[in-house]
This record gives structure tokens, C-alpha cells and sequence, in this order.
């Protein structure tokens, strides 16, 4: 910037007070402009949050392994969300380049403004303390001037006075003279004071208003003018730098039409059919005879199944905790078993007193009577059922989490009248212990559970070997669909106690409340089963009872 260009020293010389307003609303505005680019880049990080929680939300899961995927409609919305992950890159790129080539030096610039306005305002106000000191320094003198003079006027007056009096004596003239000497010499002294301080006042005057005071406003005028040029180049960046990521977002977007384009119905419906139309049209009619038992496809029906409130009366009894991860799940069961453990030991420690009371009454009778001991008797035998229902209750939830840690499922402790607190321990720390297959299988439920459920996510079934005269499955008709026609004429019927999900294809989807028919069972834990003529494989054998 040219200094010619410079007019604020002549043309604002008494603006003085105007210039300080606007410099200072000039800083203000610098700083609203830094906050607004903040809060712009914290906008940008948030949107780019919120697009990738989007993302990850409705993300489909097993994406490789589902069928679904290859239909033209999930291909679009899959591309879709993944460019709303390129989307989210460019404003995470565009935030950062904000903060480091926008925010940085606005924050820069004001702290460097403010400092160059500090400086320049002390500068004006020396100026101005300056100039006022030579004002007072010329008063003083021209006030002490004319006192003086006036002082040596009233000396050579009352001298006058003294030389026309014939009475006064020598000597009272003779002083009366000195101090009108000694007046006058204080005067012609103060009044050439007086004339250096005008010559002063206005050496400094002139050097005030000629160079001093208008070099300060235009070094304000030249500091405001830089600040106006950087703070419009800023935010003229900060619009070309948003620029830069619209062609990079357009083709983002030009993509997602692109893959919404492709959406093919009649592909769909060809993939479809090419997917599921397996089995022959129309389908083997099978004929029962009149007084056999036959295998209905009641259950087959998922509109004749039981509804979700028919089954809470089964015996079904876990709570529904398949909806959430598998480390939320097993926080929550954790959780389950720390108070269930709690509870177990405000039983045992209210047993133990009882106990103790009741050995102290056996000890010396005459200290309670015998209804005291019959209701100490009561309440003991009362807490004693409760400590085993919440045993069974902790039992079931260590399962679950047995099974969630890929673990073999813990020994189910003896429930007898007297629990103690290491076998509650004992019981406890399940998931560090080694156990034999025999106790594993106790878990699972086949070996006296009664009616706990098994634990989440059970172990896969093991492998049948082909059959042998132990009673082992037959291979052979195990694994094809059997014919009704050479099915026995009594099947025995079972109905499911828990909902089972097939793990492998030779297993079968299972739903609590449903009838199934037993088409074989090996002992082993696994039972093979019916459903209709179509349905039929392996399901575990704790999951079921038996109807006579």
C-alpha cells in the first residue's frame, strides 16, 4: 500500500475518538469471523458423524453371505451407502483444510490486530499526554509572568510613593528602592521563561500536528486496510476450499443415480426364481391311512404358529436379550450374575444366623421355647428355597455366559438343605475352571436340568458317525427327506419347550409350543425330527419333552 493513499492524518486529524470506534468494531467483526469458522468446521465434523452413524445404522450385516444382496435394489442401496462414506471423506477433508488454512490464521490475525491497535492507542495517547503537558508548562509560565509583573508594578509604586514623602529617611528609601529592583529582576526572569516556553509550546505544536499526529492515524488507517485485505483473502478461501469438494461430492451423488438406474425388477424376479424354484411343481400328494398317526404341517405355518403372548405361557422363561451385540449381552448377564450373587450372600448370612440361634437353643434350651425353634425351623427351611431358586438362577445366567465365551458350560452345584459360602464360590468362578465333557454336557441341559433353559449360542452338534449296531444315527436316511409311506405306524410326538435356530443344514428351525414327531433318537443328546414331509432334521434333546 502506497503511503500516498494514506489521507486519515489530514482529513480525520479530529476524529480522533470516531477512528478508536471504528478500529475496534473492525477487531470485534475479525472475531466473529474466526468464531463463525469455528462453529463452520464443527458443523462439518458433526454432519460427518452423523453420515457415518447413518452408514454404519442401516449398514446390512453378513453382506457377502446373504442371498439378498444380489437383487439389483440392494446393490443400489448398498453402492448408496458407500458413497455416503466418500461423502463423509470430503468433509473431513474440507474440515481439516478449514481449521488448518482458515480458522488458524483468523485466530492469527486477530491476536495480531489487537496487538498493533494496542500499541498505536498508546501512542496516540503519549501524543496527547505530551501535548497537553507543553499547554500547562506555557500556562504556568505566563501565569507566573504576570504575577511577577504585577508584583513589580506595586514595588515601584510604593517607591514613587516613598521617594515623594518628605519624612521617610534615607534608609527606609534606600530599601524601598532595592525591593523594586529585586521585582523587577524577578520579572524580566519569569517573563524570559515565559518566552522559551512559547517557543517550546510551539516547536512541539508544530511538530504535533505536522508529522507526529498524522503519521499515528495513518499507521491506524494502514493496520485497519491490512486487516480489511486478510480478512476478505480468508474468507474468500474458505468459500474456495468448500469448492473444491462439490465436484469430488457431485460425482458421489452422479454415482448413486447411476446404481438407482440399474434397479430391475424383471431381474429380480428371474434371480429369485432362479434361487428358490428347487422343488418340482406340483407338488407328491402324500395319502394317510385312516387310524394312522400322521405328521401335520400345522407348525409349518408360520400364520398357524403361536403368537408371542401364547408363548410366554409355555415354559419358556429367559429373558429376550438375542437384540443386542454380544458385548452388550454379556455386560448384561454379568451384571445379572453380580446380583444374583449379592442376593446369595444376604441369604446365607441371614441362614447362618439362624442356624447359629437354633445351635444355641439345642445347646441350652431353657433359652427359647419350642415355638421359637419351630419358627426358626420355618425360616430357615424358607431360606434355604430361596438360595436354591436363585442358585438354579445364576446357574443358568453362568451358562449363558459360558457359552458366549466359547467356554464349556460349568458344573451344576448340589442344591442341598445347607449351602455354604464356598460353594457358592466354588460355583462362581466357573469360566477359569477346566471341565470334563461329561459336566460340559450338564450345561447343555441333558443331565438333569430340569427346566433351565440352555445358555445362549450353544455349541454347534457333533458329528454322527454312520449306523452301527450301538443305536447311532442311519447316514443314509438322515440326511434325505423320508417318505410318509415308510414311516412306522406310531411315531411318538414331542412338544418344543424352547425356540432353536438350525446352526447347520442338517438341523431344523424349532419354535416353542410347537408338536413335532420323534423319527429317531440315538441317546446322545441329539434327536432327529419331523415336522412334515418336507421339514425334518436334527434338534438337541433338551429342547424338547416327550408326550405319552
Amino acid at each position: 500500500m502506497s503511503d500516498n493513499n494514506l489521507t486519515w492524518g489530514y482529513s480525520l486529524w479530529d476524529q480522533y475518538d470516531r477512528i478508536l470506534e471504528h478500529t475496534d468494531a473492525g477487531l470485534e467483526f475479525t472475531n466473529k469471523c474466526s468464531h463463525y469458522v469455528k462453529d463452520r468446521v464443527k458443523v462439518e465434523i458433526d454432519y460427518i458423524k452423523s453420515l457415518r452413524n447413518l452408514r454404519k445404522k442401516y449398514k446390512l450385516k453378513n453382506a457377502e453371505e446373504n442371498e439378498f444382496n444380489n437383487f439389483t435394489t440392494v446393490k443400489s442401496y448398498c453402492v448408496i451407502l458407500e458413497q455416503l462414506e466418500l461423502i463423509a471423506r470430503e468433509h473431513e477433508i474440507f474440515a481439516e483444510r478449514l481449521e488448518d488454512e482458515v480458522h488458524a490464521k483468523l485466530r492469527a490475525l486477530h491476536k495480531d490486530v489487537t496487538l498493533n491497535r494496542k500499541n498505536l492507542c498508546n501512542t496516540g495517547s503519549q501524543l496527547q499526554q505530551g501535548y497537553q503537558q507543553q499547554q500547562d508548562f506555557l500556562e504556568k509560565a505566563r501565569q507566573k509572568y504576570e504575577k511577577m509583573a504585577r508584583e513589580a508594578e506595586a514595588a515601584g509604586m510604593a517607591f514613587k510613593k516613598v521617594n515623594e514623602d518628605m519624612n521617610v529617611s534615607r534608609a527606609q528609601l534606600e530599601k524601598s528602592r532595592n525591593t523594586m529592583n529585586t521585582r523587577q529582576d524577578i520579572m524580566e526572569k519569569a517573563k524570559g521563561d515565559y518566552i522559551i516556553q512559547i517557543e517550546k509550546t510551539n516547536n512541539y505544536q508544530h511538530d504535533y500536528y505536522l508529522e507526529k499526529w498524522p503519521s499515528l492515524l495513518n499507521q491506524m488507517q494502514k493496520a485497519e486496510e491490512s486487516r480489511i485485505d486478510e480478512l476478505g483473502t480468508l474468507l474468500k478461501q474458505q468459500c474456495i476450499l468448500h469448492g473444491n469438494v462439490l465436484p469430488q461430492i457431485k460425482q458421489c451423488v452422479d454415482a448413486m443415480i447411476s446404481s438407482c438406474d440399474k434397479v430391475n425388477s424383471s431381474q429380480d424376479s428371474d434371480l429369485l426364481m432362479e434361487e428358490r424354484n428347487k422343488q418340482p411343481y406340483p407338488p407328491d400328494h402324500v395319502f394317510i391311512e385312516y387310524g394312522s398317526k400322521q405328521v401335520s404341517n400345522f407348525s409349518s405355518n408360520p400364520s398357524m404358529r403361536k403368537t408371542k403372548k401364547e408363548r410366554k405361557k409355555t415354559k419358556v422363561n429367559k429373558e429376550d436379550l438375542d437384540h443386542l451385540p454380544p458385548e452388550k449381552r454379556k455386560k448384561a448377564f454379568k451384571e445379572k450374575i453380580k446380583e444374583i450373587e449379592s442376593k446369595i450372600q444376604i441369604e446365607l448370612k441371614a441362614r447362618q444366623g439362624l442356624e447359629d440361634i437354633l445351635e444355641l437353643y439345642s445347646q441350652k434350651p431353657e433359652l427359647g421355647s419350642a415355638t421359637a425353634m419351630e419358627e426358626s425351623r420355618q425360616q430357615l427351611d424358607a431360606i434355604t428355597k430361596t438360595l436354591e431358586k436363585l442358585q438354579e438362577e445364576l446357574y443358568k445366567y453362568q451358562c449363558y455366559l459360558a457359552a458366549l465365551d466359547d467356554k464349556p458350560a460349568p458344573e451344576r452345584p448340589h442344591i442341598g438343605s445347607h449351602l455354604d459360602s464356598l460353594s457358592i464360590t466354588s460355583s462362581n468362578s466357573h469360566i477359569s475352571h477346566n471341565h470334563n465333557d461329561n459336566d460340559s454336557g450338564s450345561g447343555q441341559g441333558s443331565g438333569g436340568g430340569g427346566d433351565l433353559p440352555p445358555p445362549y449360542n450353544a455349541a454347534p452338534p457333533p458329528e454322527f458317525s454312520p449306523a452301527s449296531p450301538t443305536g447311532e444315527f442311519n447316514t443314509d436316511s438322515f440326511y434325505e427327506v423320508p417318505d410318509n409311506n415308510n414311516l412306522p405306524p406310531n411315531l411318538n410326538s414331542c412338544t418344543v419347550l424352547y425356540d432353536y435356530a438350525a446352526q447347520h443344514s442338517d438341523e431344523l428351525d424349532i419354535f416353542a409350543g410347537e408338536t413335532l414327531y420323534v423319527v429317531e433318537d440315538n441317546g446322545a443328546g441329539w434327536v432327529k425330527a419331523q415336522r412334515n414331509e418336507n421339514e425334518v432334521g436334527l434338534i438337541p434333546g433338551n429342547y424338547i419333552e416327550m408326550l405319552s
